[in-house]
């Protein structure tokens, strides 16, 4: 299965796909419609963006301002972090549950991108592989959901270490079986 270059999620087999022509990438048919063509940049099938000139003032309407979810101040509907220090993942208005649950989710990625770093490192010392690869092959595949998409690397790296403490392992238990 391969990732849609559009929207990074999976492309599973039933769902129409594009193949683009040039580069080879691939994309979910509606993806590659609503795009008007491949996403890589360099690719001649890029659809080519026409430059409009920005009015020299904008100026807000009414409505065009939202309530920070952390302290909330009133702040331009577009902007993506507050005063306060709060930034946020989209600019649409967020309820505080939903902004606490987004920041307690991004803490949990960076903990385990760490956590992937430290037990990959690590586990090629040897000795220590086959207990960090266990702990590593755990911890990816309960937080697997919260890792996927552009954290999909720091999973593949998690799952690696685990690949190697099973190879750990092995090594171990044949050094053992011929003393």
């Amino acid at each position: 299965m391969n990732r849609c270059s559009i929207c990074k999620t999976l492309i599973r087999p039933p769902e129409p796909t594009i193949i683009c022509s040039e580069c080879d990438s691939g994309y979910h048919e509606e993806c590659w419609e609503r795009n008007g063509g491949c996403a890589t940049y360099g690719c001649s099938n890029v659809p080519v963006v026409k430059r409009t000139l920005q009015p020299a003032v904008i100026e807000r309407a009414w409505g065009d301002e939202k309530e920070c979810p952390d302290c909330h101040r009133s702040i331009p509907s577009s902007v993506l972090s507050c005063r306060c220090g709060a930034r946020f993942p989209w600019a649409d208005p967020m309820t505080p549950a939903q902004y606490h649950a987004w920041v307690d989710e991004e803490a949990q990625r960076v903990r385990n991108r760490r956590l992937f770093i430290i037990l990959f490192i690590l586990s090629l010392f040897g000795w220590p592989a086959p207990v960090l690869g266990i702990i590593a092959g755990v911890q990816a595949f309960r937080s697997r959901e919260v890792m996927a998409g552009e954290n999909g690397p720091f999973l593949a790296l998690a799952f690696g270490t685990f690949i190697i403490g099973l190879i750990y392992s092995l090594i171990f238990l044949l050094i053992s079986l011929e003393f």
